[in-house]
């Protein structure tokens, strides 16, 4: 018989028997740790005069957030989940841990300069959405075509 071999399938049973050991001893799971490389799913895109970004932060609260602009760089921060105190701990006994906290930082390149005084942010069922205007350099400018019959008459 021949079994193909998936070694990320194996690399993973290696894992999940990992955490089955760990868990009682431990106290919380890999669900954790994946936590970590939090990085929110994003839409960047162009509606004209001005550049929208939506950020997918499911349980991030608008305080917990921190979003700053330089030039062409947009930074979003912020925290997920939530902590318990040692003292809350030693109180606690876990049967399954898979939230957490992280802290987690996204930056990324606008494709066009934008007016930061005009920026606005709005936080809505976990959304993110940030309202950019495009700097007055990076607005389409339309130039009329004139033909020399045209020019011709206006003088």
């Amino acid at each position: 018989m021949v079994t193909r071999w998936t070694p990320f399938a194996d690399v993973d049973r290696m894992f999940d028997e990992m955490d089955r050991m760990m868990t009682n001893r431990i106290g919380h799971n890999r669900g954790v740790s994946r936590n970590r490389g939090f990085r929110p799913a994003m839409d960047v895109y162009d509606a004209g005069e001005e550049i929208i970004v939506k950020a997918l932060i499911p349980g991030a609260r608008p305080e917990d957030l921190d979003i700053s602009l330089e030039q062409m760089s947009l930074t979003i921060k912020g925290t997920l989940g939530y902590q318990v105190t040692e003292e809350q701990a030693r109180q606690m006994t876990w049967y399954q841990r898979e939230i957490g906290f992280t802290e987690w930082a996204e930056t990324i390149q606008l494709p066009t300069p934008v007016d930061a005084d005009g920026a606005e942010a709005d936080f809505e069922h976990g959304i993110l959405t940030l309202t950019l205007p495009k700097a007055e350099q990076a607005r389409v400018k339309r130039i009329p075509v004139h033909s020399a019959r045209e020019l011709q008459s206006q003088n």
